[in-house]
C-alpha cells in the first residue's frame, strides 16, 4: 500500500512537470530560429572575445562570468547561428518554471495551518507556475539572448537555494542535511557569476524561511540563522571582491551617478546627470507599471520612452506612490492578522526583489520588463492564488452547471482555458523579435520619443531590406531627436553612399565623428567613401584610426586590403584579408573566401587551403567551397587529397564536369592513366566547354597502350573546325609525332 502511495505522489509531480515543460517548448518553439535584436548583436554576434572564452579563462573574472561562458560554450556548437542560443534561453526558463511549480507545491503542502493556500497547493502551484512560464510578459526575458541568460541565470540559482534550504528544513538525516548544505553553498558561490541582482538572495531565503519553512516561528527560524549568516557573508563577500568596495561606497552614500545613452534620453534636460534621488522618486511609477503590466499585458513594450519625474510634488510622482503606500498598508495589516500571510510573502519578493533596480541605484535605464523576471515568482504566486480562488468561486457559483458539477473538473477546464489563452498571446507578442524590421516598429509604435528607436528602424530599412530612400527620413528624425547622437549620422551617410551621393555622406560622417571621435564603424565607413572616390591616402588615414580604437576590427581590415589591390600593392592586401579572418572578427565564410582567393592568385596554396577548410567548417553549402578546395590541394601538388575532395564533391553533384576533368587531372600527375582515363570518358560530350579534353584522351590511351584510339582522337581533333586554331596545330603535330614513332 504504502508503495502505491508513494507511486501516486511520484507522478502527482512528474505529470504536471512534464505538461508545463511541454506546453513552455510548444509555445516558444517557433521563436527558435529568430535572429538575434537589439543588445544580442553588441553582446554575442560582435563580441570579439566568444571566440577564446573558455570556463577556465572567464571562472570568476567577473560579476557574469557564467553568462559569457554559455555564450562561449554556444559559440562552439553553431558559431553566430540564433538557434543555440534561444534553445538554451527556453530550457533555463522552462527550468526555472518547473522549480517555481516544486518550491510552491512542497511549501504550501507543508503549511501547518489550514487554509486556503494549503488545500489547493497543487492547483496554486500548477497555475503560478504555468503562469510564470507563459506570460507574455516573460517574452522579453527568454526572447531578449543576452538578458535571457543573465536574468534567467540568476534567477535559476535563487529558485535552486530555495528549494535546496526547504529540503534542508523537511528532511532529517544528518547525511541529507549536510550535502543538502553543501549543495546550497556550492549554488550561492557559483550565484554570483550570473548577474548583480543575486546579490539579494540571502535577503530572500530569510523571507522564504520566515514565511515557509518557520512559518512565522522566531524559535525555528532562530535555529537557521548561522546558516543564513554564512550565506550572507560568502555572497557579499564575494560581490565586495569582484565589484570593490569603492561600488558600494558610491552607492550607500548617494553618489552613484547615471549619464543618458546615447538615443534613449530620460531628463528632460539631455545634459543632465541621472542623480539617485530623482531616480529613486521616478521609480514608483514604474512600479506601478511592472505590477499593472502582470495583470493586463497588452501594452507592453521591449522600450519605453519615459521620462524622470520633474520632482517629488509632480503627479506621476505622488499619484503612484500614493498606490504604493496603500499596498504597502495593505500588506501590514495582513501581517497583523498572520505574520506568514503567503499574499504577504508575495508582496514582499516582489518588494525586494526591485529594490536594487527601482531605489538609489541610478541607471540610464529608468524601466525595462525583463528586470522584473525573479521578482514576477512572488506576483504570479498572488495571480495564481487569486485565479484559482476566482476559478472555485465561478464553480461553486454554477456548480449545478453539468460540465463542472465537480469543483476539480472545473479547475481543470478553467486551467486549461488560461494555458490556451495565455499562450496564444505569448506566440503573438514573442512575434515582435521575428525581425529586426518588426522588432523597432514595435518599439516606435510603443515609444515614439526614443530617437534611437527610429535610428535602428532606417538600418534595418536600409541594411535589411535596401530601401534607402525610405530610410533617410527614419534617420533625419533621429539626428533632429538628439544632437548628441552619432548612430544615425553614420548610418545617413551609408544610405546616401548607396544613392550615389558621396559627397554627402562624407560630409554627413565628418560631422557623426565630431560628436564622437571613437566610433570605429565611422571611420571605416568613411574610408569606403574615399576609396570611391579613389583618395587612397585618406581612406587609408581612416582605416589605421579605426584599427586603433578597435584592433580587431575585420572590416578596416578588408577595406585597408580592397585599398592595396586597388593601388597594385597585392601582398599587402593579402596580409590585411588574412588578418581580417584570422586575427580580427571577420572569421566569416565571405572573409575566408576573400583571404583564400587572394592566396590562389598569390600562389600561396597552403594559405588558401587553410582559408578554404575553413569556410567548409563554417558553412558547406557556400558556393564551390568543395570544389576551390580540391583545386587548392591540386596546386599545392597534394594529388591524392585533392582526388578526395573531387570525389566527395562528384557524389553530390555527379554533373560536375569541371571536378571530373580536374580528378583526371590529378590521376595523371600519380601516373594513375587508367584513373584518369576513366574520368575524362565521363565527359567526353563537353569537349565543347574542354577544347582540350581530346588531348588529354589521346595522351592517356597512348599511355595505357591503345595507340590507334589515341590516333583516332588526335585525328578528329585536329580536322574540328569548332575548336581554335592553335588546339588542332597541337593535335596534328602530337598526331605526326606518334605516326613516325609507329
Amino acid at each position: 500500500m504504502k508503495h502505491v502511495v508513494e507511486s501516486k505522489s511520484w507522478l502527482y509531480t512528474l505529470i504536471p512537470a512534464t505538461l508545463l515543460a511541454a506546453i513552455t517548448a510548444l509555445v516558444y518553439y517557433p521563436s527558435l530560429h529568430y535572429a538575434f535584436q537589439f543588445d544580442d548583436i553588441a553582446n554575442i554576434a560582435k563580441h570579439f572575445n566568444i571566440r577564446s572564452n573558455t570556463f577556465s579563462t572567464l571562472f570568476f573574472t567577473g560579476t557574469r562570468w557564467l553568462s559569457y561562458w554559455l555564450n562561449a560554450l554556444h559559440y562552439s556548437m553553431g558559431k553566430f547561428d540564433p538557434f543555440s542560443y534561444r534553445v538554451g534561453n527556453v530550457a533555463i526558463h522552462t527550468f526555472n518554471g518547473l522549480l517555481v511549480f516544486f518550491i510552491l507545491l512542497s511549501a504550501l503542502t507543508h503549511l501547518k495551518k489550514e487554509s486556503f493556500f494549503k488545500h489547493n497547493a497543487f492547483f496554486i502551484a500548477f497555475i503560478s507556475s504555468l503562469l510564470f512560464l507563459l506570460h507574455p510578459v516573460q517574452t522579453q526575458t527568454v526572447s531578449y539572448v543576452i538578458q535571457g541568460e543573465l536574468e534567467g541565470l540568476a534567477a535559476l540559482f535563487i529558485l535552486s537555494m530555495l528549494l535546496c534550504a526547504l529540503k534542508f528544513s523537511q528532511v532529517s538525516s544528518i547525511v541529507l542535511k549536510c550535502a543538502l548544505c553543501v549543495l546550497l553553498f556550492g549554488l550561492a558561490i557559483f550565484s554570483c557569476g550570473s548577474k548583480e541582482i543575486a546579490v539579494i538572495s540571502p535577503a530572500l531565503l530569510v523571507l522564504f524561511d520566515w514565511f515557509f519553512m518557520a512559518q512565522g516561528n522566531w524559535q525555528l527560524l532562530k535555529k537557521r540563522l548561522p546558516l543564513h549568516g554564512g550565506l550572507f557573508m560568502v555572497i557579499s563577500g564575494i560581490y565586495v571582491w569582484l565589484l570593490k568596495p569603492a561600488f558600494f561606497t558610491k552607492i550607500l552614500t548617494l553618489n552613484s551617478l547615471a549619464k543618458n545613452n546615447i538615443g534613449n534620453v530620460i531628463t528632460h534636460n539631455p545634459d543632465m546627470l541621472i542623480t539617485p534621488w530623482h531616480f529613486f522618486i521616478s521609480q514608483f511609477k514604474v512600479i506601478l507599471h511592472y505590477l499593472w503590466m502582470f495583470v493586463w499585458p497588452f501594452d507592453i513594450s521591449v522600450e519605453y520612452d519615459w521620462m524622470l519625474v520633474r520632482g517629488f510634488l509632480s503627479p506621476d510622482c505622488i499619484f503612484p506612490l500614493m498606490v504604493l503606500l496603500l499596498v504597502a498598508y495593505g500588506t501590514y495589516k495582513l501581517l497583523r492578522r498572520d505574520v506568514a500571510h503567503p499574499v504577504a510573502f508575495g508582496v514582499l519578493w516582489f518588494a525586494i526583489c526591485m529594490a536594487p533596480r527601482s531605489s538609489i541605484i541610478a541607471s540610464p535605464e529608468l524601466l525595462v520588463d525583463y528586470k522584473t523576471y525573479t521578482a514576477s515568482f512572488g506576483l504570479l504566486l498572488l495571480l495564481g492564488a487569486g485565479l484559482v480562488y476566482l476559478f472555485m468561486y465561478l464553480c461553486n457559483q454554477w456548480k449545478k452547471t453539468a460540465a463542472i458539477s465537480h469543483q476539480k473538473y472545473g479547475l481543470i477546464a478553467c486551467t486549461i482555458l488560461l494555458a490556451c489563452a495565455v499562450g496564444m498571446q505569448t506566440v503573438r507578442r514573442n512575434k515582435v523579435w521575428r525581425s529586426g524590421l518588426e522588432f523597432w516598429q514595435n518599439v516606435i509604435e510603443n515609444a515614439p520619443g526614443k530617437a534611437r528607436a527610429y535610428n535602428n528602424y532606417g538600418v534595418e530599412l536600409s541594411q535589411t531590406m535596401h530601401e534607402y530612400g525610405k530610410a533617410i527620413p527614419y534617420f533625419k528624425k533621429a539626428i533632429a531627436m538628439d544632437k548628441k547622437y552619432p548612430d544615425p549620422c553614420n548610418n545617413l551617410a551609408v544610405a546616401y553612399s548607396h544613392l550615389g551621393k558621396i559627397d554627402d555622406a562624407i560630409a554627413t560622417l565628418k560631422h557623426s565623428l565630431t560628436i564622437n571621435p571613437y566610433y570605429p564603424e565611422g571611420y571605416n565607413n568613411l574610408a569606403s567613401f574615399f576609396l570611391e572616390k579613389k583618395e587612397y591616402a585618406k581612406a587609408e588615414e581612416c582605416l589605421h584610426i579605426a584599427l586603433k580604437i578597435r584592433p580587431y576590427y575585420g572590416k578596416a581590415y578588408f577595406n585597408m586590403g580592397r585599398m592595396y589591390m586597388e593601388k597594385g600593392e597585392q601582398e599587402k592586401a593579402w596580409q590585411c584579408f588574412k588578418d581580417s579572418c584570422t586575427k580580427a572578427d571577420l572569421d566569416t565564410d565571405v572573409g575566408f573566401a576573400t583571404y583564400g582567393r587572394v592566396s590562389l592568385g598569390l600562389k600561396k596554396y597552403e594559405d588558401a587551403i587553410i582559408a578554404f577548410t575553413k569556410i567548409l567548417e563554417i558553412n558547406p553549402s557556400f558556393p564551390e567551397i568543395k570544389f576551390n578546395l580540391a583545386n587548392a590541394y591540386f596546386l599545392a601538388q597534394k594529388y591524392e587529397e585533392s582526388i578526395m575532395l573531387y570525389q566527395d564533391l562528384l557524389k553530390s553533384q555527379p554533373g560536375e564536369y569541371r571536378a571530373w576533368y580536374n580528378k583526371g587531372e590529378a590521376h595523371v600527375k600519380l601516373s594513375q592513366f587508367d584513373n584518369a582515363l576513366a574520368c575524362y570518358e565521363k565527359i567526353r560530350d563537353r569537349q565543347d566547354q574542354l577544347p582540350q579534353l581530346a588531348l588529354r584522351l589521346a595522351a592517356c590511351y597512348e599511355k595505357v597502350g591503345r595507340l590507334p584510339e589515341a590516333k583516332q582522337e588526335l585525328t578528329t581533333l585536329a580536322h574540328n573546325d569548332k575548336v581554335p586554331e592553335n588546339v588542332r596545330s597541337l593535335a596534328q603535330g602530337l598526331l605526326h609525332q606518334l605516326q613516325k614513332a609507329a
